[in-house]
């Protein structure tokens, strides 16, 4: 992305018939008349400086901007449709867009996955791919890989973010997490013989496939109107139950995202994943708003 910024010279201010500048006066965009004191010059120049140096000690200055995932989504919102010819909309956006692209190295870090981003008080929905790049500069030089961020909607790049120092891309947003690829620190191999070096970078590897698949879930504990509520959430089966005593309630329709988790039975259930905020919705009832605590496993 470029600013052009639109500049003309200042001054343009003449002697013109019957208009007089005297001349102990500075004129519009030129320098001050040489007749001026130089004393009162350095008083004026160490003045501004100690002005500036007490406004950096009490202004803060903004150390750099980062996009993040967006908490306020849509259980239905419009991500447009997925971009199967991902790479030809990506190559030819970055061969209009990209300098020297003749000779840009680019590597792949994912493919598209559904996300929503805040970015400068918008927020953006569709497909993120995240791309390394290592392009030339005017004088022909390699600049180094960066991360770039492009957003894809209804096979268009809506947004293009990279690192350019003032702005960073975070490592969350192009890396994709899910529950069922972790595994407890307590359970990783000790021997080398189960891990051989090779397949460490291997990303289809799955550390924890020899552990009971209904092992790997999540108990979240609610407080809405000072009542609480106990759900389990198991990513790898797909279900979602609701602990009341003893029994156990599982709801039947279950949707989940990286950020959010909507269970549906006789009440709706919302939760999102990122900030621990929970909705509670039943017909003919208002809307209840609570906080959860998303845990990893029980205490007891």
């Amino acid at each position: 992305m470029s600013t052009s910024i639109n500049t003309r010279p200042g001054g343009g201010i003449g002697r013109r018939k019957g208009l007089k500048i005297p001349r102990g006066q500075p004129r519009a965009g030129s320098t001050p008349a040489l007749g001026m004191n130089m004393k009162n010059i350095i008083i004026i120049v160490v003045g501004m400086f100690l002005l500036t140096s007490c406004a950096k000690s009490l202004i803060p200055i903004p150390g750099g901007i980062s996009p993040e995932r967006s908490d306020n989504v849509r259980i239905n919102a419009d991500y447009g449709q997925f971009p199967e010819n991902y790479t030809k909309i990506l190559k030819d956006y970055l061969q209009k867009n990209l300098s020297n692209h003749e000779d840009a190295r680019v590597e792949f870090v994912n493919k598209p996955s559904k996300i929503s981003i805040d970015h400068l008080g918008d927020t953006y929905l569709g497909y993120r791919v995240c791309l390394s790049i290592n392009n030339k500069n005017r004088k022909g030089l390699y600049t180094g890989f960066k991360n770039h961020l492009l957003l894809l909607k209804d096979s268009k790049v809506m947004l293009h973010l990279y690192d350019s120092g003032l702005l960073k891309i975070p490592f969350e947003l192009c890396v994709e997490r899910s529950e069922s690829n972790t595994i407890f620190l307590k359970d990783v191999p000790d021997t080398i013989d189960d891990i051989s070096i090779d397949e460490m970078d291997d990303p289809s590897l799955k550390l924890h496939k020899d552990v009971p698949q209904s092992n790997l879930k999540t108990y979240i504990l609610c407080d809405v109107n000072n009542k609480e509520f106990t759900y389990t959430f198991n990513e790898s089966n797909n279900t979602f139950t609701e602990s009341v005593g003893i029994d156990s309630i599982e709801y039947k329709s279950l949707r989940f995202s990286e950020t959010h988790i909507y269970a549906s039975n006789d009440k709706d259930v919302l939760i999102n994943r990122v900030s621990g905020k929970i909705i509670l919705s039943n017909e003919g009832f208002p809307d209840s708003v609570g906080d959860c605590k998303l845990l990893d496993q029980r205490k007891f």
